[in-house]
């Protein structure tokens, strides 16, 4: 397919763009993520100045989207690219059917980049013609059936020790209430930073645009990309959080935070079977990647996520893997 392209500020894609968007992500299992949707690069273009989107185009007609942002308007020159949102982005690709007949060089050139390093590249992208490198599982739950008994069947003993646990909530502290769209982002994002100190992990929420993007997100009602705050009580106590986005059946886990004055019983573990037991039409639950023992418990499906950088050679790509390294030596 001989394709060509135009590179616009997120607001100027139009209407009929965005419907076709949309209908991409419909088409394709494999693009029904909110990190990917249109409304999710609306939003990072009210916060972050630099985002765009190219608009790949065959014959004079849009085919697909390619959205990217610039970390700093001295980038834009460069042509020094990153994905939406920076390290606030689970997901990072081309939203456009298989077969479009992409490269990496290809798609650099289209949209007029130079480098462009990323994360959380789905594999399946590689039917787009793009490809990363250090492949890394990523866990899902698909919630089909009686997914609590089918997970019984599986590991009994889990199954059991989160039953317990929740029994001895309910007695210390009274009945558990769930809430899956909730409000109070502010006081999630308060316990979420108080997490990153008490366990020295960095603050992705120290950057005031960090908070302000969650803030956008979460006001979303789009189909495609709806912010969901939920939160677990037990009697007038307050047990776990966790922000997430929605895209139809699938919210992706996000920022999930915890009580530290419950840690005996597992919140992390009630929260997630919260969510799971609650219904509200979520059939996938995505926990990005990583694979650990808190999401492999729960996980049923997984997929692989790569992360690469990707260059056309010129001094102007030499000049940011030579940052880049400095970057890496001083830190």
């Amino acid at each position: 397919m001989i394709l060509s392209a135009r590179v616009v500020p997120a607001r100027a894609v139009t209407v009929a763009e965005r419907e076709l968007w949309d209908r991409l992500q419909a088409t394709h299992a494999d693009l029904a993520t909110a990190f990917l949707s249109h409304p999710y690069v609306t939003a990072a273009a009210a916060v972050f100045p630099h985002v765009r989107v190219c608009i790949l185009e065959h014959a004079g007609q849009p085919v697909g989207f390619f959205p990217f942002q610039y970390r700093h308007n001295w980038h834009r020159p460069l042509g020094w690219g990153q994905r939406i949102g920076g390290e606030l982005s689970d997901y990072f690709g081309v939203v456009a059917p298989p077969g479009i007949g992409l490269s990496p060089g290809r798609l650099l050139k289209l949209a007029g980049l130079t480098t462009l390093g990323f994360t959380h590249l789905p594999q399946s992208q590689n039917t787009r013609g793009l490809a990363g490198e250090q492949p890394e599982r990523g866990l899902r739950i698909l919630i089909r059936g009686n997914y609590w008994q089918d997970l019984r069947q599986r590991d009994k003993r889990f199954v059991t020790d989160t039953e317990r646990r929740e029994r001895k909530l309910i007695e210390a502290k009274g009945p558990l209430r769930f809430v899956f769209q909730d409000t109070g982002l502010d006081h999630l994002v308060a316990a979420k930073r108080a997490q990153y100190s008490r366990t020295g992990v960095g603050d992705p929420l120290a950057d005031d645009k960090a908070v302000r993007f969650l803030r956008k997100l979460a006001s979303l009602t789009h189909p495609s990309c709806q912010g969901v705050l939920s939160t677990l009580m037990a009697g007038d106590d307050w047990v776990a959080s966790h922000f997430g986005l929605r895209h139809g059946g699938t919210l992706h886990y996000w920022f999930p935070v915890y009580n530290p004055e419950f840690q005996p019983f597992s919140p992390g573990r009630l929260l997630v079977k919260a969510i799971i037991q609650s219904g509200n039409g979520i059939t996938l639950i995505d926990r990005g990647a990583g694979d650990t023992p808190a999401k492999r418990d729960f996980a049923n499906e997984e997929q692989v996520l790569t992360r690469g950088l990707w260059q056309i050679p010129s001094a102007r790509a030499l000049a940011w893997r030579l940052g880049l390294a400095v970057k890496w030596r001083l830190s």
